[in-house]
């Protein structure tokens, strides 16, 4: 029985998330001399695997930048945490394009307005910042995207840890900064981990902000190499499959790391006894903190979220002393678009559709390798990694001709039934690995107890599982409408004119160099994103005063 259910496990799993990595592996074979091409011939892909690495690196600080955060925000009484926290959801939610257009406006070189303001002191000489540099993208990258989502990624597990740890090493006479060192960082170091190897992968997928500074630099990673020679003429689809196929290698060696590493390490932090959730009083200090976060906060959300909008009303982006810089004409133009409100439609249904398939997906399959002793567990563990070892585009390139060339998928090409599908299957790591990270944290004894008072593994698992890992799977299911909301790359080449989302409209208004309606567009995406985040608070996401 245990072999039978683990093999249907694994069917499932490898149907989602091994073939469309097939289709890529196989597709590199088609022409022989794409990998001669690509390790002997192009020193670009040489360069572009460098840059990824340079960028991804970013993982691990930003990993520990956001637990150090999210402590604070949950032990410590800083005023005004919900708000600063929900600013950082936010800060993650905007849309990167529009985002990094927002940037452009004020960082650019020489054109940029704080390089403008700061040209007519008299001890400047040039402009001071260039956001279209190595410098530019990783703090365009760290302000809008890793530290956040460390941030978001990382406050459940800390939730969930009883602070009685912590209470007991303080009576012990230990000082804070030896009780965090000690007691907090070893209990929670397996989430630290899983959520900077996750960065670190999603770091070598990042494509837009590379797309936009990076390109007319020569500044090329992997993502962006790929989507050049997919679009090269004709175009080079061995090569760019050549190229993933050799990423991949390298990425199933991080999972077997991970999978090796999460294995042999681990702590229930969720008991059966009482829990305690005493905050630390900081005194007069935390009014030093909450100014700190303040200030983080305006840079990292409002920043950019002002310039957003300013870009949405220029008559010519980035020209601010022509004579006439500002007019409503691009919002017109946007809601005039025949496309525009059925795109809002598509949105939704994609971002809450692939939310809801995919939390409970996540939690069934995260809870099955954690805590039942099926067959095949080890490889399905692997197989849940698959899909973040392709960059999205790829992805998108794989589903598409599963769906193009099986013949029973066929009659779904170009519905949004498939971006639904794909986005679920692109975020499948993600939502996994986290799901595990909570149901570690939970004792075993707790279902034990359940299961002594006559109740089966499904209600055990909906009364006593589900209820305790609610705050990560508010959290999983904000991440995933979130990636069906802004994400780009995976659905770019299976959307179609019937289910377009926002995103891909707003990159064709971008590619035909019309950047001030795709900054309107990206608005009207910001505010999807932010109506997602309140009614995530709603339902129960905080970081204040855990339930």
């Amino acid at each position: 029985m245990r072999l039978t259910l683990g093999g249907l496990l694994l069917l499932a799993v490898a149907a989602v998330s091994l073939s469309p990595v097939l289709v890529v592996i196989a597709g590199s074979f088609e022409d022989s001399g794409a990998w001669r091409s690509l390790i002997l011939e192009s020193g670009q892909a040489r360069s572009a695997l460098g840059y990824s690495l340079l960028f991804a690196a970013r993982a691990p600080f930003a990993a520990l930048i956001g637990f150090l955060l999210a402590w604070l925000l949950i032990r410590v009484r800083i005023p005004g945490r919900e708000f600063i926290e929900f600013m950082l959801w936010i800060a993650f939610f905007l849309p990167l394009i529009p985002v990094t257009l927002g940037w452009m406006l004020l960082l650019d070189s020489p054109t940029g307005l704080l390089n403008k303001w700061l040209a007519a002191l008299p001890f400047v000489d040039g402009p001071l910042f260039d956001v279209s540099s190595v410098t530019g993208i990783l703090w365009v990258h760290m302000t809008a995207s890793s530290v956040p989502v460390m941030v978001i990624l990382l406050g459940p597990a800390i939730r969930q840890m009883d602070a009685s740890f912590e209470e007991a090493g303080r009576v012990c006479g230990s000082g804070p900064f030896e009780v965090f060192r000690r007691i907090t960082l070893p209990l929670l170091l397996p989430a630290i981990v899983t959520g900077a190897i996750l960065g670190f992968i999603r770091g070598l997928e990042a494509f837009e902000v590379e797309q936009l500074l990076g390109v007319k630099e020569k500044i090329y990673v992997y993502s962006t190499h790929v989507y050049a020679l997919i679009n090269w003429e004709p175009p080079r689809f061995s090569e760019a499959m050549a190229m993933s196929t050799l990423v991949l290698g390298g990425l199933l060696a991080i999972a077997l790391f991970y999978q090796r590493y999460t294995s042999q390490r681990g702590h229930a932090t969720v008991t059966g006894s009482g829990m305690s959730l005493r905050e630390i009083p900081l005194g007069r200090g935390r009014w030093i903190l909450a100014a700190l976060f303040f200030v983080l906060v305006f840079v990292t959300v409002i920043v950019p979220i002002a310039f957003l909008l300013l870009g949405t009303s220029m008559t010519l982006f980035g020209f601010f002393h022509i004579p006439e810089p500002f007019t409503a004409e691009h919002w017109a133009t946007v809601l005039d678009d025949p496309a525009f409100v059925p795109s809002i439609v598509n949105t939704l249904i994609l971002g809450l559709g692939a939310a809801a398939l995919g939390v409970f997906a996540y939690a069934v399959i995260a809870y099955a390798i954690v805590r039942t002793r099926i067959g095949f567990l080890p490889l399905t563990n692997l197989l849940a990694w698959l899909p973040w070892c392709v960059p999205g585009i790829l992805l998108g390139v794989g589903m598409l001709s599963l769906v193009l060339f099986t013949p029973f998928l066929t009659p779904l090409y170009g519905s949004i039934f498939v971006l639904v599908i794909a986005i679920a299957v692109a975020q499948l790591p993600l939502g996994v690995s986290m799901m595990k990270t909570s149901v570690v944290q939970i004792a075993p004894e707790l279902e034990h107890a359940s299961r002594v008072c006559g109740a089966g593994w499904w209600r055990t698992f909906r009364k006593i599982d589900l209820p305790l890992m609610k705050p990560m799977l508010i959290s999983i299911f904000v991440l995933v409408a979130i990636a069906g909301i802004r994400d780009v790359s995976t659905v770019l080449l299976l959307a179609q004119p019937s289910s377009l989302p926002l995103s891909v409209l707003m990159l064709e208004y971008a590619n035909n160099g019309d950047v001030e309606p795709a900054a309107v567009v990206g608005v009207f995406t910001s505010i999807l994103v932010i109506a997602v985040a309140i009614a995530a608070r709603r339902f129960g996401l905080q970081i204040g005063n855990p339930r």
